[in-house]
């Protein structure tokens, strides 16, 4: 009963949550200090009309992915091709040059296993799931690392000149970077390409964050952008939200993670995470010798030793 207590929340406790994040929310987009950063994507909803092929990546889970897809317009579905390149510690946790040289190579083996005819210049999109400061459509410098990313030489500095130059190493010469997108700004655009009425993009997967569309007037720290008419979606890295009520079982872990203080939400519902709280919790209760007659067996001592998807399998 009292674990249930910690765990659960009252309505009242949900709608201060909802009142924190609106104002979180209108400080971000003011340019005020706080929890969530509010990113302008610099990119809008499409129309549904858009032709052409295009290559793309994905970077910021526990797999690297490769795209190759054909538009037909009119909000026909895409043609397309994809290969999965699973991401182990020794390639997150290396130097930026080794990191962007991986992705670089995934690239130059997706060509040559899907027999690419790579005629005339092709056009990529590079999802860096990560809190980018955006420069532009196709540019952006890395806030800081998360999800357990931490290859060295890389905050502050342009991604897509990073991976540019590591395309150019492998010898590619006819793909160029034409977008830097996060992953949930790539949900929301791909959402809407099927249905314009499509507003909020949502990612729960190894980390968690959210997008939606925004009026120009609304982004106020941005002076360029108040001025004009319009919509842009805005990445709100909700991750970060730190407005909550945690357990002492959340900071234990925030306490023990490689980044104290930082992404309390994503840690709290994200599959990265949910392995450890569960542990956490168990190892709790197996000291109190209310669970497994106090013995707890192999390796489930070890911090991050049950994974998220052992959640899912017991679920």
């Amino acid at each position: 009963k009292a674990l249930e207590r910690d765990l659960r929340l009252s309505k009242r406790a949900l709608e201060n949550i909802v009142k924190s994040f609106h104002i979180e929310m209108r400080k971000g987009l003011s340019g005020q200090s706080g929890s969530l950063k509010m990113i302008p994507a610099y990119v809008d909803r499409p129309t549904g009309s858009e032709k052409g092929r295009y290559f793309a990546l994905d970077l910021g889970g526990t797999n690297f992915r490769v795209l190759s897809l054909t538009l037909k317009g009119r909000g026909i579905p895409p043609d397309k091709q994809v290969m999965k390149f699973a991401l182990r510690k020794r390639d997150v946790a290396t130097t930026g040059k080794r990191l962007f040289k991986f992705l670089a190579g995934s690239i130059k083996k997706f060509i040559k296993e899907k027999k690419m005819d790579l005629s005339g210049r092709i056009d990529l999109g590079f999802t860096f799931s990560f809190p980018v400061r955006t420069t532009g459509p196709a540019g952006g410098t890395l806030v800081v690392w998360t999800k357990g990313f931490s290859a060295s030489g890389v905050e502050g500095r342009d991604v897509v000149a990073l991976l540019e130059g590591a395309i150019e190493a492998e010898g590619i010469d006819n793909i160029s970077v034409a977008a830097l997108a996060n992953d949930t700004v790539g949900t929301l655009v791909a959402g809407s390409y099927d249905d314009r009425d499509c507003d909020v993009g949502v990612i729960i997967g190894t980390g968690t964050n959210a997008c939606y569309v925004e009026d120009l007037h609304n982004i106020r720290k941005v002076e360029s952008l108040r001025r004009k008419p319009g919509t842009m979606i805005i990445n709100i890295e909700w991750g970060n939200f730190n407005k909550l009520k945690v357990t002492r079982y959340d900071r234990q872990l925030d306490g023990e993670s490689e980044d104290p203080g930082a992404q309390i939400l994503e840690k709290m519902v994200s599959g990265m995470y949910l392995g450890e709280i569960c542990r956490l919790i168990a190892v709790d209760l197996i000291t109190k010798k209310i669970l497994f007659g106090g013995k707890a067996c192999g390796d489930f001592n070890k911090k991050m030793a049950f994974d998220g998807e052992f959640v899912s399998q017991v679920l």
